[in-house]
């Protein structure tokens, strides 16, 4: 049996790909920021008659501390994990910044993922065919604001969204670069436009009729994710547009600027008095 974990695994996209997986078998470890979304999933579980290998726990990953703090639960917890799926996201439509003093999107979405991959290395590579799978907006243009990481200076919830994946498509660069073992798996993917319930609230009208109607379901979402867990492809990176496979040597997977970013997201969490 493989154990899958996912971040933001009680919700949305995340919820499916943890569904199908405990329908082929699998235990699920999802982690989520709603109690209410916990009972949904467990519920789910047990309509599927999954129920022993469901689990979750409730977590605020978009604090360092937390997320750190359940990394380690997971190492204390498990003697390995066959797969580490990164979907916590929540789409802020105005600035705020959390608890440790950080705008909030990009603690979760970007620098939650960057704890849990270091933090759960170790555990990944006590299995056959370990993988990670980050799913941002991969593929998709955009350049990385270094003058303004964290939107202090300018918030556009679109682009803010769209700078989160720029974020996740270096560290996947910079984690294969620092990766001196080179079991691990890691792709990058991009499920492209779902329908999931923080999708349709986010956004002006014109987007959200867009997520209503032309937007795939979840359910068909997760499946090819599920196989590619499966059936991860050659080489220690790889990126995704749905099936379709983005070009490495685009700029936005520059090796320079990956250990660039690395450095300045090491740095901050020394600074908050945390290491990865």
């Amino acid at each position: 049996m493989r154990t899958i974990l996912i971040t933001g695994g009680a919700n949305g996209l995340g919820k499916g790909v943890a569904l199908r997986c405990l329908a082929e078998g699998d235990r699920v470890v999802a982690i989520g920021h709603s109690a209410a979304n916990g009972e949904s999933f467990r519920d789910e579980a047990k309509r599927l008659g999954a129920e022993g290998n469901a689990i979750f726990i409730q977590a605020d990953l978009s604090l360092a501390k937390e997320s750190m703090r359940i990394a380690a639960m997971i190492n204390d917890g498990f003697p390995a994990l066959d797969a580490l799926v990164l979907c916590a996201s929540r789409h802020c439509k105005e600035y705020s910044v959390t608890a440790e003093g950080l705008e909030f999107s990009f603690a979760l979405d970007y620098l939650s993922r960057f704890i849990f991959s270091y933090g759960l290395k170790e555990c990944l590579e006590k299995t056959e065919s370990p993988v990670i799978m980050n799913v941002c907006g991969t593929g998709m243009e955009g350049d990385v604001n270094w003058g303004d990481l964290q939107h202090e200076n300018e918030f556009d919830p679109m682009k803010v969204m769209m700078h989160g994946s720029r974020l996740n498509e270096l560290s996947g660069v910079a984690f294969v670069q620092n990766d001196t073992v080179g079991r691990i798996k890691y792709v990058l993917y991009n499920p492209m436009a779902v329908r999931t319930p923080g999708m349709m609230a986010f956004g002006n009208a014109a987007m959200k009729a867009y997520y209503k109607f032309a937007a795939k379901p979840v359910d068909k979402a997760a499946l090819p994710m599920v196989t590619l867990l499966r059936n991860p492809p050659g080489g220690t990176l790889a990126a995704y547009k749905e099936q379709e496979n983005v070009s490495l040597e685009s700029p936005a997977f520059d090796k320079g600027n990956a250990m660039k970013l690395y450095g300045i997201t090491t740095g901050l969490l020394e600074k908050i008095g945390l290491r990865e």
